[in-house]
């Protein structure tokens, strides 16, 4: 080996902890300048959650990605011990906090019923105090039976979160929402969840989900 290569390879290796180090530092503020809230109902992230309650066992993954003030985010569920499927696609904007969505989903818990859904809906959040945030949305769609036992029908839904956030690890979430149907079967449905969850860490978030249906669910999410 001539003295030009071994200077070029004397200079490379010791450029090496240089370069590790100003990696670290890009991915460092990278990450920094990518964390999200998971526990906010507009978070556009890579992730997924693990479900038990008394209504059974569930997950989800979800897949999201950001390009200036928009992200685009991909869902799916599945609930009540894979009885319940659904599917979500979700275009919020950072910069006027208007959230566009697409929902669907399918039931099969009740035995000889499978009722279906799909909507389209719009969510905007509203700041209310320093730590209290509220969610609007506002969402149209049907809902039908597989095998034809109810009518189709068109409905309406307006539901909206109201988050407070205790402290960095504590937080609260209201969600009251009424389902209106105007044609087919008379649907008249008021529902109310509440969640307590706690922060583990900026990529891991565990919470107590209850509802006016009388169900009690432990979640876990993390974000990849």
């Amino acid at each position: 080996m001539n003295k030009l290569s071994m200077l070029f390879l004397s200079g490379s290796l010791a450029a090496i902890p240089t370069v590790l180090q100003a990696t670290e530092t890009t991915q460092t503020n990278e990450t920094t300048h990518k964390q999200v809230d998971i526990s906010d109902p507009m978070a556009v992230y890579t992730g997924g959650a693990l479900t038990g309650g008394n209504d059974g066992l569930g997950g989800a993954f979800q897949f999201g990605l950001h390009k200036g003030d928009w992200g685009i985010l991909g869902k799916v569920e599945a609930k009540k011990n894979l009885d319940a499927y659904r599917a979500r696609l979700f275009t919020p904007n950072s910069k006027t906090g208007t959230g566009i969505f697409i929902d669907a989903g399918t039931d099969s818990s009740r035995e000889g019923i499978t009722s279906n859904y799909a909507t389209v809906g719009v969510l905007q959040v509203i700041p209310l105090a320093k730590h209290l945030k509220l969610y609007a949305g506002l969402t149209y769609g049907k809902s039908w039976e597989a095998h034809e036992l109810f009518s189709e029908t068109k409905i309406v839904i307006a539901q909206s979160y109201f988050k407070y956030d205790i402290n960095d690890k504590f937080y609260m979430m209201l969600n009251p929402q009424y389902t209106y149907g105007f044609d087919g079967e008379k649907t008249r449905k008021f529902m109310m969840e509440f969640n307590f969850g706690y922060h583990i860490d900026a990529t891991k978030l565990v919470y107590l989900e209850t509802s006016t249906e009388e169900v009690v669910i432990l979640n876990f999410k993390f974000k990849i």
